[in-house]
């Protein structure tokens, strides 16, 4: 069954009863944002509502997925995804990365920035 435009309110609404009101990504009160009615670009089927900022995300993850995939198929590379995540988070390395900051580099780096600008406020 094709949806009509003038359906597609109603519709949304129902689904989100259906989806006990949250954006089925994120969890979000779904009348807290504006909410999106999700469809598979590849069938046309409707899937659900989703938040306006997961429904953009999950066709940029799908979009970066298809560039990325080789000889596998979107799904299976964003599978292969959430298995590499989850095997270092497990199986995680000694070494740092050259340009990572922890927290507190970061916060003395602010700090710092905030000083040389009040610094040059004053002097200037």
């Amino acid at each position: 069954m094709r949806l009509k435009p003038k359906d597609i309110s109603g519709f949304r609404d129902k689904v989100i009863l259906e989806q006990g009101g949250v954006c089925w990504l994120c969890e979000i009160d779904l009348k807290t944002v504006t909410p999106c009615l999700d469809h598979n670009h590849e069938t046309g089927k409707i899937r659900g509502v989703l938040c306006q900022n997961c429904n953009g995300i999950e066709g940029k993850i799908k979009n970066l997925a298809r560039r990325a995939k080789r000889e596998k198929t979107s799904y299976d590379f964003v599978v292969k995804i959430l298995a590499y995540w989850n095997y270092f988070s497990a199986h995680q390395r000694p070494e740092f990365h050259p340009t990572h900051k922890t927290e507190d580099e970061k916060r003395l780096r602010r700090n710092k920035k905030a000083r040389d600008k009040r610094k040059k406020k004053i002097g200037g």
